[in-house]
């Protein structure tokens, strides 16, 4: 172990047990939030600033006001209340006068504060009694020489985990700045630098954890923030330019008598979206260039209607075409739909999965070039899986497999065009980081005769009344989806459990009903017969988990209903209820439970207000941060250490043009000022790799 006395120089890849004070325990601590060395720890930002600076009397406290108070404790109770809630309650005192805080549910802070004890207290104020802190956030006083990193002064305010307090993290970052051997890399060139007035590597790190001014932390913030979001767009944009300059050598047949026969035949006209992306597509297939595409769109706006003529394309030219797809329902779909369209064109169509009988032969017809285009899971990327001439690649939720997953896919074929689709739309920002390097189509409106589904929260008392909608709802012939979040009852989770509620609505108010269940547990022939069955119509009602949330395609089911709705992400609830609307019925959507958390709420409130797929994933966005959402993570870009792609958005945009002009300047960053910025760049990992 490093030596602990304070003449001891660090580097940012020193272990963060190289500091004094940090023994093995601590820092296993500090490394669940993910700081292991030094430099980790320096590039722990604070997420806020308390200015301890001017702490408020308790005399001059109103009501309303959010405030910071500097109190001695006087006296602590545990209040019992009714319904077995309880809450801690603190009387505390200054030179002014004298203060209540409670904390509702939080009984063991009775026994934290004792009397004669100082504390910083951080809250609004309300009441309790009288004028009182409700639920403040506080930081006990130790009267040693650390409470000087403490009090009077801008105080950083840091991420936390069990086991580690805002004053170690405040002591630990000051003795690393302290004894910081070697400076900061400068990694933004100097012209960049001034001409966006952002500080020194090395001056805005100090001033970040402990600024004499919250302005001046804002402006050291940003500079570390710009630095990350210019490394990202260097990295997806020299990606792009890599490719662009790359020179495939199939050349696809773009107008041949497949793609004819195809256009032919649709029994309805595409929508404007719908064509441009195929004239997009194709036009990347007739090039010299791969075809790295992604193609997003709502659900149920027909994307893969696109795909087909993609695929028609490329079996005109003696390609074959590989279609993967993250279960083997949705696999199972595709090939449906595939079948209707192209087997009247005389194009083989076979399905490999996990649990497909007769694999091996299905996998010597791929591999002498029987079968044209073949629909899987998985098994696709098994190394007993060959193909002939594989030429196009369509990746289906593309957010659900991993880049090594998808490049393994492409690695089946010589060169073949990519082209992978997701059903969720991607926020704007998140397009230009993590998507920013491949060309993107987006299909943004529905096809004709279908009409938005409505949504409604129904709240206890309207239950009876909506599973006599689902009766009469049956009697005409149409069915209903029933979705829970878990499959059997959890002591983790206060959550509907599917087969509890199968069992209590079919001896209940669907007792005269055909009813199906449906869960990730059965085995793949079980779910496939309960499919098999709800598409025929001889189920009126299946009752799920979120297993059904893509891939299921059943014009004749026009009801879906989520029990517990709080407890499902927003864009999970938006894909939920996109498994309806998909025929000219009018279709509804019913949200049950009650929200338990204020996000929650929202997200109930934001599904009753908005079909648009594009404001949902931005408030997705929101709610959840980008490392929360669906392939940002495998992008590489889930952990970034300081930027925020909902609050940066501005930002972002500013680091992209400095990252165009400089490749323009400079497309392989060999100059000298640059190289500090290549190095920078490279930890990124670009999503069309």
């Amino acid at each position: 172990m490093a030596s602990r006395n304070c003449a001891q120089r660090l580097r940012l890849a020193d272990p963060i047990s190289a500091l004094p004070g940090v023994g093995e325990k601590r820092a296993e601590a500090l490394a669940a939030l993910g700081l292991q060395t030094v430099g980790d720890l320096l590039f722990h930002l604070p997420r806020a600033y308390e200015d301890r600076r001017h702490v408020t009397a308790i005399s001059d406290l109103r009501e309303g006001e959010s405030v910071t108070i500097l109190a001695e404790v006087v006296k602590s109770k545990v209040v019992r209340l009714r319904r077995r809630l309880s809450l801690a309650e603190v009387t505390l005192k200054d030179d002014t006068g004298t203060l209540r805080a409670v904390w509702f549910g939080q009984d063991y802070l009775a026994r934290v504060f004792k009397p004669g004890a100082h504390a910083f207290f951080t809250g609004a104020v309300g009441k309790w009694n009288g004028p009182a802190l409700r639920n403040p956030d506080y930081e006990l006083l130790s009267g040693d020489e650390d409470d000087l990193l403490n009090t009077g002064r801008i105080v950083p305010v840091y991420r936390l985990t069990e086991g580690v307090s805002q004053r170690m993290l405040r002591r630990l970052v000051r003795t690393a700045l302290d004894m910081m051997t070697e400076p900061l890399v400068e990694t933004l060139p100097e012209a960049i630098r001034e001409r966006h007035g952002l500080p020194t590597a090395n001056d805005a790190m100090r001033v970040v954890h402990f600024p004499d001014e919250i302005d001046t932390a804002r402006a050291a913030r940003n500079r570390f923030a710009f630095e990350e979001l210019l490394g990202i767009q260097v990295s997806v944009l020299s990606a792009r330019a890599r490719r662009l300059q790359e020179h495939k050598k199939n050349l696809h047949t773009i107008e041949g008598p497949l793609l004819a026969a195809l256009r032919k035949n649709l029994p309805f006209a595409l929508t404007k979206t719908q064509q441009r992306s195929i004239d997009d597509i194709l036009s990347d297939m007739a090039s010299t260039r791969p075809m790295v595409r992604l193609l997003q769109g709502d659900v149920g706006c027909g994307k893969t209607v696109v795909a087909l003529h993609a695929i028609a394309s490329a079996t005109d030219g003696g390609y074959q075409t590989a279609i993967m797809a993250p279960t083997e329902i949705l696999a199972e779909q595709h090939a449906i739909t595939m079948r209707d369209f192209l087997s009247p064109l005389g194009i083989e169509i076979a399905v490999l999965t996990g649990s497909t009988e007769g694999a091996r032969s299905v996998r010597e017809r791929i591999a002498s070039g029987g079968t044209q285009v073949v629909v899987g899971t998985h098994a696709l990327i098994q190394g007993t899986t060959q193909f002939h001439k594989l030429g196009l690649a369509i990746i289906d939720e593309q957010h659900r497999f991993g880049v090594m997953q998808r490049s393994t896919l492409a690695e089946k074929g010589l060169e073949p065009d990519i082209l992978q689709m997701t059903a969720t739309p991607i926020p704007r920002t998140l397009a230009i980081t993590v998507y920013g390097g491949m060309d993107i189509s987006v299909i943004d409106e529905l096809p004709p005769g279908r009409t938005p589904v409505k949504t409604r929260k129904i709240p206890p008392a309207k239950v009876d009344g909506m599973y006599d909608y689902i009766r009469k709802q049956a009697a005409k012939g149409l069915q209903t989806y029933i979705v829970c979040p878990l499959v059997e009852e959890s002591s983790a989770r206060a959550a509907k459990a599917v087969t509890k509620h199968f069992d209590e609505l079919v001896i209940g108010p669907l007792e005269d009903l055909r009813v199906g269940l449906m869960h990730g547990r059965l085995a793949p022939r079980e779910k496939d017969a309960v499919m098999h069955l709800f598409k025929r119509g001889e189920l009126d009602v299946l009752i799920s988990t979120s297993v059904i949330e893509v891939g299921i395609d059943c014009p004749n089911a026009t009801t879906m209903i989520i029990e517990d709705a709080s407890q499902f992400g927003l864009t999970q609830l938006h894909q939920l209820r996109g498994r309806v609307g998909r025929g000219s019925e009018a279709s509804h959507c019913f949200l049950l439970g009650k929200a338990k958390t204020d996000d929650g709420r929202k997200r109930v409130e934001i599904m009753c207000t908005t079909t648009n797929g594009f404001e949902i994933a931005e408030a997705d966005l929101e709610l959840r941060g980008p490392g929360e959402f669906q392939g940002v993570r495998q992008a590489g870009m889930g952990d970034l250490r300081v930027a925020d792609l909902v609050r940066d958005a501005r930002m972002l945009d500013a680091a992209r043009r400095e990252a165009e002009e400089l490749l323009k300047t400079d497309p392989q960053l060999k100059k000298k000022e640059h190289a500090a910025l290549a190095r920078a760049a490279e930890q990124f990992t670009e999503v069309n790799a």
